[in-house]
C-alpha cells in the first residue's frame, strides 16, 4: 500500500518568507539607487548653472556684514535679557 504524501508546510512557509525578504531587499536596493542617482543629477544640474544671482547676492551681503566677535556670549545674553528679549536693530544706518 502506498502511503499518502502530505504537504510539507514548514518548507512552503520558509520559502515564502525567504522569497518575500529577498523581494523586499531588491525593492529597497532599487529605491536607494534611484535616490542616489536623483541626488547626483540634481547636484550636477545645480553645478551647470553659470549665473546664479543668489550666490552673488549672498557674497555681497557677506561683505557688508560686520560681526563684532569681541563681545563675549555671556555679555550678549545679559544684554538681551536686560532689553526685554529685544535684539539690537539690524537695519543699516544711512550715511
Amino acid at each position: 500500500m502506498a502511503q499518502p504524501q502530505g504537504l510539507n508546510v514548514p518548507v512552503i512557509i520558509t520559502t515564502g518568507v525567504v522569497g518575500t525578504l529577498l523581494i523586499a531587499a531588491v525593492v529597497e536596493g532599487v529605491y536607494a539607487y534611484y535616490n542616489v542617482e536623483t541626488a547626483a543629477e540634481e547636484a550636477r544640474k545645480w553645478d551647470e548653472i553659470k549665473v546664479r544671482s543668489i550666490d552673488t547676492l549672498r557674497d555681497a551681503q557677506l561683505k557688508t556684514i560686520k560681526f563684532d566677535s569681541s563681545i563675549p556670549i555671556d555679555e550678549a545674553m545679559h544684554g538681551i535679557v536686560k532689553s526685554g528679549g529685544k535684539l539690537p536693530s539690524t537695519r543699516p544706518t544711512t550715511g
